[in-house]
């Protein structure tokens, strides 16, 4: 298995940051996989709500959007990256600007359609290779099963797609961009929510390994008996 040469500047930066007055939680997620899988639509159709079929190859392009999951406001940045990946007899080699992208993202999501078996077959070696660029990192991966409304066309099971997740220990979901939303919404605001408990824990103990510990209260009876026992020596 191998990976074909992509841009180095498909991860675009810097971009407008978010209004200072915004009480908001930053989530940045990459959209991995092959070509043709379904990866613009799908972040398109999530951000916006609409289908839209057809995109120009390899674009790279950097999304960003306030959204709102379960009462929080989020500054979502979504990166999608070029098919890039051509699946052969040998072994896969990342690259660096994929390794790049990763370092930056919070989430990640894998998508391989399911007409396209060559798609499934690259997520185990892009798994891998999430876990090999963050080893000591809690990154939340999802894998999608994208266009499920071709199963006249299906060369991928739904059970496949499910055991490679539980082998992979992640979270598996089987959607159809094109037909509904709401598949997509679950996967963005799955990794959201996954993300958010996340920084939410970091920045707990990060408060608690700053705080100083307080004093323990005084004990009343025994300020009692140490003030009779000065009044007392006076008395004496």
């Amino acid at each position: 298995m191998r990976l074909s040469v992509m841009s180095h500047n498909y991860l675009l930066a810097p971009i407008q940051e978010c209004p200072s007055d915004y009480l908001v939680k930053d989530v940045k997620l990459a959209v991995l996989g092959t070509g043709s899988v379904g990866k613009s639509a799908m972040i398109v159709r999530y951000l916006t709500r609409r289908f839209i079929g057809d995109y120009e190859p390899n674009t790279g392009n950097l999304y960003s959007r306030l959204v709102h999951v379960e009462g929080d406001q989020i500054f979502l940045q979504i990166q999608d990256t070029p098919g890039c990946i051509e699946v052969q007899e040998d072994v896969a080699q990342m690259l660096d600007s994929l390794s790049r992208c990763l370092k930056w993202a919070d989430g990640v999501v894998l998508v391989y359609s399911i007409t396209d078996y060559r798609s499934y077959q690259s997520i185990r070696p892009l798994y891998q290779h999430i876990r090999k660029i963050r080893p000591d990192s809690k990154v939340p991966v999802v894998i999608v099963g994208n266009k499920g409304d071709l199963a006249h066309s299906r060369q991928v099971a739904a059970s496949d797609g499910l055991q490679l997740a539980n082998e992979l220990g992640s979270v598996f979901l089987e959607i159809s961009t094109s037909d509904s939303c709401q598949g997509v919404c679950d996967v963005f605001e799955y990794l959201c929510k996954e993300v958010s408990k996340l920084h939410s824990c970091g920045s707990g103990d990060k408060r608690r390994s700053s705080l100083i510990s307080r004093p323990k209260s005084p004990n009343m009876q025994d300020l009692k008996r140490r003030f009779k026992q000065a009044l007392s020596y006076k008395v004496k």
